[in-house]
């Protein structure tokens, strides 16, 4: 459970990031590319020491790896745009409603138990992630092309690197492997990002800001913890990821609106109300079986 609890907390942080760049005016790519960079100097850190080359290349997961790098500072980038867009709670509702890809993933790819309270609170779950972050169309939050767009992207994005990590924990990670496939997953998110980088400083004259860098550096520390408390959360045993999922993310979006409400005055409604309430107990009737 301490895993889940602070996959949880280090996942809300990186919502609230996304909004303090936002609200800061800050260049987000830089920033996102900062923050890979100081995932894999964590993970460098953490790991102690690195195998042979040969050993690294030949896994079998780490083309795997490669590809959900890709994958990430891509869902990444776009759940920032979604930030700057819609806000934080909108930013939550699509990456958190991509728990559906994951969970029917669970069912046909590892035989998940289901049950009829289970898939319930997996649809009470929808639900309360739909109404406690859902907004009004309103003069801040205009409900144009970009503000379905992104989202949507966000969504399909985040079910896809859920579903692909929890594949490869299920079948190709031994226990003490976490770390060594988080450093390439994030180092080749910061590979792309920094080439990306390079094409606008030479070509496009754009010079690295010192705010994305302090914002990249506060934003990579609960990056990497979330991915790592996420994939440890995933190893216990008697814990589905059909429950853990649906658990974390419901609870990223019940956290996240609340945030929103008390610290940047975005405005709790009725709706949101009902939708934290159906959250909890959707998490009751998920964790009870």
């Amino acid at each position: 459970m301490i895993y889940l609890l602070l996959s949880i907390f280090t996942s809300t942080c990186i919502f609230i990031m996304f909004k303090l760049i936002a609200k800061n005016q800050v260049n987000i790519l830089q920033a996102i590319v900062v923050n890979y960079t100081v995932c894999v100097i964590i993970g460098l850190f953490v790991q102690g020491s690195l195998p042979s080359i040969n050993e690294i290349i030949y896994n079998q997961w780490f083309t795997h790896a490669l590809m959900i790098g890709g994958l990430f500072i891509s869902v990444f980038y776009l759940t920032a745009l979604t930030v700057n867009y819609s806000g934080v709670a909108v930013a939550s509702i699509a990456n958190k409603l991509s728990l559906i890809i994951p969970v029917i993933a669970a069912y046909f790819l590892y035989q998940d138990n289901f049950t009829l309270l289970k898939i319930l609170g997996i649809i009470i779950a929808l639900l309360a992630v739909v109404l406690a972050a859902y907004k009004k169309e309103s003069e801040h939050h205009k409900h144009n092309f970009q503000y379905y767009f992104y989202p949507a992207l966000v969504l399909l994005g985040g079910g896809v690197i859920d579903t692909f990590t929890k594949w490869n924990e299920e079948y190709f990670l031994k226990d003490t492997e976490f770390d060594l496939f988080l450093i390439f997953v994030f180092g080749t998110a910061a590979a792309i990002g920094w080439i990306i980088l390079s094409y606008r400083y030479f070509y496009l004259k754009e010079k690295l800001n010192v705010k994305s860098l302090g914002h990249g550096i506060a934003l990579g520390i609960p990056n990497y913890g979330s991915m790592a408390f996420l994939l440890a959360a995933l190893n216990v045993e008697g814990w589905e990821s059909s429950v853990v999922f649906p658990i974390n993310n419901i609870a990223v979006v019940a956290a996240s609106c609340l945030i929103a409400t008390f610290v940047f005055k975005e405005k709790l409604t009725k709706t949101n109300i009902v939708g934290i309430f159906l959250a909890i107990v959707a998490i009751l009737l998920i964790i009870d079986n």
